[in-house]
């Protein structure tokens, strides 16, 4: 008689006479006689057939199973099937990228935390290094020079022997793309009739829990972990999972109450998850849990669409009477001229629809207008009509001017992902925040001279920016209010002075962070921006190097601008212009000359009217240029 191998086995088999069968998969199921037993020993990731071993291949079992499965593994022989390398987020808000180059070619050996590719995000161009273990690269399925590819599509094959590489490749088939066609082209039949026969099991009550808006700019997020556990308890305020957002990971707390986890509908490590998207069920009672193990969202969705077909009638008036009703009551709440609250994602989404903001009713705080209440708005036909009107005029106005310039040639540049970002929060920036300019001009002639002092007897070679940086970091010390940003609840103030620096790249505008300046020397300084402005020419910024800080330098004095207006890098509250210096002729003060030659420097600082009022960001620059013209100020 056999005596089970593990003691924490979860699933009996039948028996069956005479034979051991491995499951490489998941389990390890041995039995034999009228006798079995299980373990869950994980053997291999890969998913092979079952394979059947008579009971000649069974020397001794007994509860100390180290022995037998070293003999089990030694014996067995199987073709494995590969892996599937996928595309990777290597930034929070990263939902697409593209394969710039290959480190790696077909049949070469692959070892955790090898360089296999590079990956274009929208942030940076990055190393993509695979960390699931040794093996070699069988197949490459998405060639270099792609762009728009999903995360965790299936780019390459791995395969743990060489000699596996060409049952690997020729016994290949798509998993994802497998499983994901058949539920688009063949199961429309199949989901029609599943709600029928779902449609009899009511579930208890429950709430579907969306994605939840962690930040203004945020559309889309990612689960990084659940804290929770199906069938745990949940309070108010409880951090149930957390969130990638566009900006940071942050802690999702559930406010509606208490109640127990009973399904997780997304699990932990996806990206892409839309806003309002289900991602879990809580019910009031525990033992409610178990009824949801079978929901599903998609057998939820189609049932609902399946009812309304039955009933057409019922369901086609009621829209059209409570869009009536609901734009009526749109126009009537607003006034002619009022202001209307909207957020960035919602203004863009209503502009590219052709949509009157006015006509949308706001579900957000202040009945501020929200992404998802422009896709869920629907058009009276009037207003569809006159967005048909507008659009064939507009077009056919358009067309005119733009024929003659067809005749030339031209070259169109595709939009890289750092572009598209770059171009977003710009225009956002530009849209939403109230913009003004103060500009201020400093004398610079003790700053050049201590600056050529301490270069004469230090190894780092300080720069002019680097002094700018700590002063900045000074005056925001003594301004705190400048170290601001603007929500809709309040205004935040920050206690750390983390200050970007605005970097040119042959990618696009990056502005690496530089944290806790205001604690740092100017060595410390001169050595952080010098690395972080080579990282980000070379594409090599890490996402957290590029996050956004309190205060934004921007400095083209270098290539001998005299004076610019920078636009404020969102959510920030100011940013800092700087131009080049220019020697004058100025008053002196020596009783011997009445004129000397003078060094100056020009900057303008942009400023958030909503957070900064005007007098406030004179006070700041006057702190500032303080600091430029007594320069020894900083190193006390």
């Amino acid at each position: 008689m056999l005596r089970a191998i593990n003691q924490n086995s979860t699933k009996v088999v039948k028996s069956l006479k005479q034979q051991l069968v491995v499951l490489e998969a998941t389990n390890v199921v041995a039995y034999t006689g009228t006798k079995s037993f299980t373990t869950t020993k994980t053997f291999n990731n890969t998913q092979t057939k079952p394979k059947i071993f008579t009971s000649s291949n069974v020397l001794s079992f007994s509860s100390s199973s180290s022995n037998v499965f070293s003999e089990i593994l030694n014996k067995r022989s199987y073709s494995s099937k590969g892996k599937e390398i996928t595309m990777p987020a290597l930034s929070p808000s990263m939902t697409e990228g593209n394969i710039v180059q290959w480190k790696k070619k077909e049949g070469d050996q692959i070892k955790a935390g090898d360089v296999i590719a590079e990956v274009e995000t929208d942030k940076a161009t990055m190393d993509f290094q695979y960390e699931d273990g040794n093996g070699y690269l069988a197949k490459i399925l998405i060639p270099e020079g792609t762009k728009g590819i999903e995360i965790n599509k299936p780019i390459a094959i791995i395969v743990s022997k060489k000699e596996d590489i060409e049952s690997a490749v020729k016994n290949y088939k798509p998993s994802s793309q497998a499983s994901s066609t058949p539920v688009q082209e063949e199961a429309p039949k199949p989901k029609q009739e599943a709600p029928k026969k779902s449609s009899t099991k009511t579930y208890p009550a429950h709430k579907v829990v969306g994605m939840p808006a962690l930040s203004p700019s945020m559309e889309t997020g990612g689960i990084a972990s659940w804290t929770k556990k199906e069938g745990d308890q949940i309070k108010a305020g409880d951090a149930i999972a957390e969130v990638e957002t566009d900006k940071a990971t942050m802690d999702f707390q559930y406010e509606d109450g208490n109640g127990y986890l009973a399904k997780i509908l997304v699990p932990g490590g996806t990206s892409g998850i839309q806003i309002n998207q289900p991602v879990c069920i809580i019910v009031k009672n525990k033992e409610d849990c178990d009824k949801f193990a079978d929901y599903s969202v998609e057998e939820q969705s189609s049932s609902q669409e399946s009812t309304p077909s039955s009933s057409p009638s019922p369901q086609e008036s009621t829209p059209s009477q409570s869009s009536s009703s609901s734009s009526s009551q749109q126009t009537t709440t607003r006034k002619s001229g009022e202001r209307i609250f909207a957020t960035p994602a919602a203004r863009f989404e209503a502009s590219a629809k052709g949509y009157d903001l006015s006509a949308i009713n706001g579900t957000g705080p202040n009945n501020r207008i929200l992404k998802a209440d422009v896709l869920e708005f629907v058009p009276q036909k009037q207003e569809v009509a006159q967005q048909q009107t507008t659009t064939t005029t507009t077009t056919t106005t358009t067309k005119k001017p733009t024929a003659p310039t067809s005749s030339g040639e031209f070259t169109d540049i595709p939009h890289s992902n750092i572009r598209k970002v770059t171009a977003a929060r710009l225009t956002e920036s530009k849209q939403t925040i109230p913009h003004y300019y103060l500009t201020m001009e400093c004398r610079v002639d003790k700053l050049l001279k201590l600056r050529s002092e301490l270069n004469a007897m230090n190894t780092v070679k300080i720069s002019v920016n680097d002094f700018i940086v700590k002063a900045s970091a000074a005056a925001l010390r003594d301004n705190p209010v400048v170290n601001s940003t603007w929500t809709d609840q309040f205004i935040r103030r920050y206690h750390n002075i983390d200050i970007n620096v605005a970097v040119n790249t042959p990618q696009g505008l990056f502005t690496p962070i530089v944290r806790g300046v205001d604690m740092k020397g100017l060595n410390s300084i001169s050595t952080s921006v010098k690395q972080l402005a080579e990282k980000a020419q070379n594409g090599k910024l890490h996402p957290s190097e590029f996050e956004s800080g309190t205060f934004t330098i921007s400095n083209l004095g270098m290539l001998g601008i005299k004076q610019f207006a920078a636009v404020i890098n969102p959510p920030q509250a100011a940013i800092l212009a700087v131009g080049t210096t220019e020697t004058r002729v100025v008053l002196s003060n020596k009783p011997d000359s009445p004129y000397e030659t003078a060094t100056i420097l020009s900057v303008t600082l942009s400023c958030d009217h909503r957070v900064i009022d005007g007098a406030v960001g004179a006070e700041w620059l006057k702190s500032f240029k303080d600091y430029v013209e007594n320069p020894i100020k900083l190193i006390l």
